[in-house]
């Protein structure tokens, strides 16, 4: 009975200095990530108003659009001093915002287009049920259908499409006009 009341008293004592151990490392990132929060959502926010310098397409305002809205959540969560979801969202939009001045400067080379990956993978959703395909293309064989509201994540991009992962594992094309943030 006393090696059990030892233990269970060890065992509360590691539990607290575990918790504390956990506290202090989530602290120290905190303060750790704060130049880097304000420098990443700075960045972004610059790269924004550079697209901003010329008119949109219609796909492009739409990735416009949720690029926006991911970038107004980096100040909020700073404020807040979440530096970590900041730079995060900061990130996310970045994505987005690389990816309408990639396809901007792939027009002007050539035809060809290239698949990128995004630096972070973006977590969206189905704005619609949305067919998934094979390849980049309208005449791509259909895999599966993401039904509406259902979670997906880009990984990659190839002109207005995206490459996506549904959250049951299944990977697939997109046009970007049927996900949102």
């Amino acid at each position: 009975r006393v090696q059990q009341a030892r233990q269970q008293d060890q065992a509360k004592t590691l539990q607290e200095t575990s918790s504390q151990a956990v506290h202090a490392q989530v602290e120290l990132r905190r303060l750790a990530t704060r130049p880097a929060a304000a420098s990443t959502i700075a960045e972004a926010e610059v790269a924004m108003e550079n697209l901003k310098s010329s008119p949109f397409t219609e796909s492009e305002q739409v990735v416009q659009s949720q690029a926006q809205r991911l970038l107004s959540a980096p100040a909020a969560s700073y404020a807040e001093d979440n530096h970590v979801a900041g730079m995060e969202y900061a990130a996310y939009a970045r994505g987005f915002i690389d990816m309408i001045k990639n396809n901007r400067a792939f027009k002007t080379l050539d035809s060809r287009r290239v698949t990128t990956l995004f630096e972070v993978p973006i977590p969206l959703r189905a704005a619609t049920n949305s067919n998934l395909r094979q390849n980049p293309a309208l005449s791509a064989a259909v895999l599966s259908v993401a039904k509406k509201d259902s979670l997906m994540t880009a990984e990659a991009y190839q002109g207005d499409w995206l490459r996506i992962q549904t959250a049951d594992g299944q990977s697939g094309w997109v046009v970007n006009t049927l996900v949102g943030g």
